[in-house]
Parts: structure tokens; C-alpha cells; sequence
């Protein structure tokens, strides 16, 4: 952070330097990065579960951590962006392939994965 090959002088504190100038284009995209993330709406509309749903999403993500390995097709991943109304998703999609880590008796008796699979089935539908 203090490197003075890319920072004006570099010990001083200056806030300001990582604020975006208010040319036009620059402020329709600051705009655009605020708005990037809104799932559940805000404010007095807001989804009054949302706290819920992270909480949920975040069991689900480490439970699919914990239960599989996970392998893409090919050596690297393109991760260019695309704009679509109010999210920035990725340009082209990821396909990846996950592998029981755990033996299937486990899986079938695992109630944190049987709760996974029911929300996969209720997100599906």
C-alpha cells in the first residue's frame, strides 16, 4: 500500500485517491456496482427472510465443500462479466463436476445433506 512506484506520495493519508472522478461515464458505473448485489430487494420492501435465506445458502455452500470435490472442464476458467439489468453475471458459464468425497451410506444418512437436496428440489421447480 505504501509502494511509491504506484502511489503519489504514499505516506500520506488520502481517502480521496480511491474515489472515482464524477465524469459521466465513471459515475454511471459506480451507479451500476452499487447496485449490483440486490436478491432480496431493500428497505421497507425487502424480503423479511433474507437473513434466513443467507444463512441457509451459506449451510448449503459449505455442506457441498465439505461433502465433494469439485472439477471444471479444462485447465483455466474465463471469468469475464457481462451486465444484465441489475447483475453482473459471469459471460460465459461455469460447468463443473462434483465428486462424493463421503461414501453414499453417509450421504443418504446425512440430514444437512438431505436438507441441501430439498432445497435444490424446491429451487428447481
Amino acid at each position: 500500500m505504501r509502494d511509491p512506484n504506484v502511489w503519489e506520495n504514499p505516506l500520506e493519508f488520502k481517502p480521496e485517491r480511491f474515489l472515482t472522478s464524477s465524469s459521466s461515464g465513471q459515475e454511471e458505473e459506480r451507479k451500476r456496482q452499487a447496485l449490483k448485489y440486490l436478491p432480496f430487494g431493500s428497505g421497507r420492501r425487502g424480503c423479511p427472510a433474507s437473513s434466513l435465506a443467507y444463512m441457509i445458502v451459506g449451510t448449503t455452500i459449505g455442506m457441498m465443500v465439505q461433502c465433494f470435490d469439485w472439477s471444471i472442464k479444462g485447465e483455466k476458467v474465463n471469468m469475464d462479466e457481462c451486465f444484465k439489468e441489475f447483475t453482473r453475471a459471469m459471460a460465459y458459464p461455469l460447468t463443473f463436476t462434483p465428486v462424493t468425497r463421503i461414501s453414499t451410506f453417509d450421504l443418504e444418512n446425512s440430514l444437512n445433506l438431505q436438507i441441501i437436496i430439498m432445497i435444490i428440489d424446491i429451487v428447481d421447480l
